[in-house]
């Protein structure tokens, strides 16, 4: 598949060992699969300059900021948070009907992924190893963790309460914290000869944690990130987003289209038919179970019973979609590379 809009323009994996895996001002860039398989957007192997000592710089302000390349999007209560390049994230507090950007952002880094336990405290996750903190909805935010020794880009975020949190990125770059994000230290989430996977996705809940990877790879530790095993899917390409689904089942999809779901705490995986060869970026469930599955080129793939089957539907814009934030009483928020591009009085 030659997918030449994209969200993660990345290069082929097996050449990003070189290069480095860019994944960065654009959705998903797609690649033949007799070398290796995409990778996400959020990841631009490029290090930020260093000022005294440190490479992270404060965001700016920017002219307009929702139309700035958007990948990662959070409920924080009833407030919409989302972020993307050069450190920018915006909120909302009206459902997404106006949008404006954070007060103090400690980075200019790409950020990746956000994960809020509360309506006040949340992280969110990007390149240079960059985990940045909030205590105030998003309000204003203060630098945990960087990382400048190498191309160590993190990929997604995920804290299951206050205290414990875990991050995973570049070439099986994984880390863990117990007090809250304060230290962190190294995770190893996979194991043998062949243990630099790069690692898109962390998702599922207290009891069972999940990793989704390049080449058809899931991780799986249901004893709070401890131990993981790796489970081997027939996918032959990379898993880039995953979740778990209210009844405990779960989904990953990725590239080329291809959908997967287990209904057995990850120990199986199956695929679902997508109706599309477009890759997909992201899946959120509504509050009613409704599911709604991002992609390529407008696509969006949709679910009223669990995942089980899903109907493929094109935006007339064919924007590349990075991911979309359910709403309780509105349409969801769509986002990609071109910033906000479906908002509640948007419906398509």
């Amino acid at each position: 598949m030659t997918d030449t809009s994209s969200f993660k323009r990345g290069l082929p994996e097996g050449v990003a060992a070189i290069v480095g895996l860019c994944i960065g001002a654009g959705l998903w860039y797609a690649h033949s699969m007799c070398t290796a398989s995409a990778a996400p957007a959020s990841a631009k192997v490029t290090a930020s300059p260093a000022i005294n000592g440190r490479a992270q710089i404060s965001a700016a302000a920017v002219a307009d900021p929702m139309h700035a390349p958007l990948y990662t999007a959070a409920h924080a209560g009833r407030r919409i948070v989302l972020a993307g390049e050069h450190g920018v994230i915006l909120l909302s507090d009206d459902a997404g009907q106006t949008f404006r950007q954070a007060q103090t952002v400690p980075t200019q880094a790409l950020l990746t992924s956000l994960s809020f336990i509360d309506d006040k405290q949340g992280w969110a996750a990007g390149h240079d190893g960059v985990v940045i903190h909030t205590i105030d909805g998003g309000e204003t935010w203060v630098l945990q963790h960087e990382e400048l020794d190498g191309d160590k880009p993190l990929f997604s975020i995920f804290f299951r309460d206050a205290q414990h949190g875990f991050a995973v990125g570049l070439f099986g770059t994984a880390i863990q914290t117990a007090d809250g994000g304060k230290n962190w230290t190294a995770l190893t989430v996979e194991t043998g000869d062949e243990n630099d996977h790069h690692l898109y996705a962390i998702f599922g809940d207290a009891a069972a944690l999940y990793v989704a990877g390049e080449t058809g790879l899931i991780y799986r530790s249901i004893d709070g990130g401890a131990n993981w095993s790796t489970i081997k899917t027939s996918n032959p390409g990379s898993f880039w987003a995953g979740l778990q689904l209210k009844d405990g089942s779960l989904l990953a999809v990725g590239q080329r289209g291809h959908l997967f779901g287990s209904h057995d705490q990850g120990v199986s995986w199956s695929e679902i038919p997508s109706g599309t060869e477009q890759s997909l970026t992201g899946i959120v469930q509504a509050a009613d179970g409704a599911i709604l599955i991002t992609g390529l080129a407008g696509t969006t793939l949709s679910s009223t019973d669990g995942g089980k089957t899903v109907s493929a539907q094109t935006r007339n814009d064919r924007v590349p979609l990075n991911g979309a934030l359910s709403q309780a009483a509105a349409a969801p928020v769509l986002f990609g590379d071109k910033g906000i591009v479906g908002r509640p009085q948007e419906r398509e």
